[in-house]
């Protein structure tokens, strides 16, 4: 279950230029509020602490000692999100239940969703905006301790425009750096697989000039850093969601007819299978 559609969220938006956008539309989580100095678990595995899992990389992760555990993101004062993405778990693995709750005290949590993975791909749960103080991971149940490399919670930009004819799915986009062996004789004796992951291409048009500097560019200027999640039309292929880095710089373009420009990025993330 990649992508996780909250029952508080509303179907719908507007299509025009200001979000939001309907849920047909690109939803990308690159900002996060969590930092290594604001994020505690009720307990740690040694070397695997709960700061692990706010960095980007998915061979560090926090992983407890016991179940039920929690991991809970703390502010100083309440801020807005509309997405939590979770990477680089085994949750599918141990089939561990995890529960999301806000508070807008520190005191007394609501429940926004629960769940139960049942394999260790991206997850992206997607909600209508909350604003609060803190937000607590509760893991509980499977048939063993989990970890989890990466946890965002933040505000999801939201693209302009949909996509859909001539992209590739990210799930089924796979990229797979393989060695055969052969013999003297040239018979096939054995293969390797030395690596593997994802690969595609984004594509968007008609983006209006002021949108892509308003809310793009940002974004752009983020992945030459850090890694994003990404669901390219989360209502229709909610499995198809990724995980993922670019390989270049995204350079907007001039499209030449009134103010549009266009965007595209190559990616590569990470797989399952």
């Amino acid at each position: 279950m990649p992508v996780i559609i909250s029952p508080n969220m509303v179907i719908g938006g507007s299509s025009g230029t200001i979000p939001p956008f309907p849920l047909t539309h690109a939803r990308i989580g690159y900002k996060t509020i969590c930092t290594r100095l604001n994020v505690i678990a009720s307990s740690e595995s040694a070397g695997n602490p709960a700061e692990d899992a706010v960095n980007p990389f998915t061979n560090e992760y926090w992983a407890p000692v016991t179940l039920p555990a929690t991991w809970t993101c703390s502010r100083a004062s309440a801020v807005d999100t509309d997405y939590i993405g979770i990477a680089g778990h085994t949750l599918g693995t141990y089939g561990n239940t995890v529960k999301i709750e806000y508070s807008t005290d520190g005191t007394t949590y609501v429940e926004l969703y629960s769940f139960t993975p049942t394999d260790n791909t991206p997850i992206m749960l997607i909600y209508a905006t909350v604003t609060a103080l803190n937000w607590r991971l509760t893991v509980s149940g499977g048939t063993g301790i989990p970890r989890i490399g990466v946890i965002y919670i933040g505000e999801s930009m939201q693209m302009q425009r949909p996509l859909y004819g001539g992209h590739a799915p990210l799930k089924m986009s796979r990229s797979t750096t393989i060695l055969n062996q052969m013999s003297e004789a040239g018979q096939f004796t054995a293969r390797s697989i030395i690596r593997k992951g994802v690969e595609t291409s984004y594509e968007w048009n008609n983006l209006t000039a002021d949108w892509v500097r308003q809310y793009f560019d940002p974004f752009a200027k983020a992945a030459r850093r850090v890694p994003f999640f990404i669901a390219w039309r989360p209502i229709s292929f909610p499995a198809e969601t990724g995980f993922v880095w670019t390989k270049s710089d995204i350079i907007p373009v001039n499209m030449g007819v009134k103010n549009y420009m266009s965007v595209s990025m190559e990616v590569a993330g990470v797989g399952d299978d």
